[in-house]
């Protein structure tokens, strides 16, 4: 004859925990959100990484570029800014790809801010670029037509309309 388990202990045999039930389904499992405390802490810290990294990015580019940054006698005129501002390009992809494993972390304040971040770096940098070209490369001033002037007419009518007459 056997005794009867005593109160407060699980029949036998227990099931695990995921296990719902007797027909052993498996319950849905749910990843858990990030503390918010936690998630503004770590928004804040890659922020602080998000200042630092690309102003570092900047000099090596600099550097990479030729720019004398110590030496006041040196002509930095002929150096092209587009190589620095690549860098910090290739930083600000850098953080957005970092958006998406904070994503699955689910850490979303710090997602959201990463996604600022990399946005303000890569618009900073096309910006930079698309000013740096432009300088490297400025567009020739307009030259006169080589035809007379007063030929030029605005809307074809008579010569009353024409520049020169």
């Amino acid at each position: 004859m056997t005794t009867p388990p005593p109160p407060g202990l699980p029949p036998w045999p227990t099931h695990h925990p995921r296990y719902a039930g007797a027909d052993n389904s498996l319950l849905p499992q749910r990843r858990r959100w990030l503390h918010l405390a936690a998630d503004i802490a770590l928004a804040i810290g890659l922020l602080v990484v998000d200042v630092i990294t690309p102003f570092i990015a900047l000099l090596f580019g600099l550097d990479a570029a030729g720019y004398t940054m110590f030496d006041p006698a040196a002509d930095n005129s002929s150096v092209s800014l587009t190589r620095p501002f690549t860098y910090v390009a290739v930083v600000g992809g850098i953080v957005l790809i970092s958006v998406f494993l904070l994503f699955l972390a689910r850490a979303f304040v710090s997602s959201g801010v990463q996604v600022l971040a990399g946005l303000v770096l890569v618009l900073v940098a096309v910006v930079g670029m698309n000013d740096a070209d432009r300088k490297a490369h400025p567009q020739p001033a307009p030259t006169s037509p080589s035809i007379n002037p007063g030929a030029l007419c605005r809307s074809g009518g008579d010569n009353s309309e024409c520049g020169g007459s």
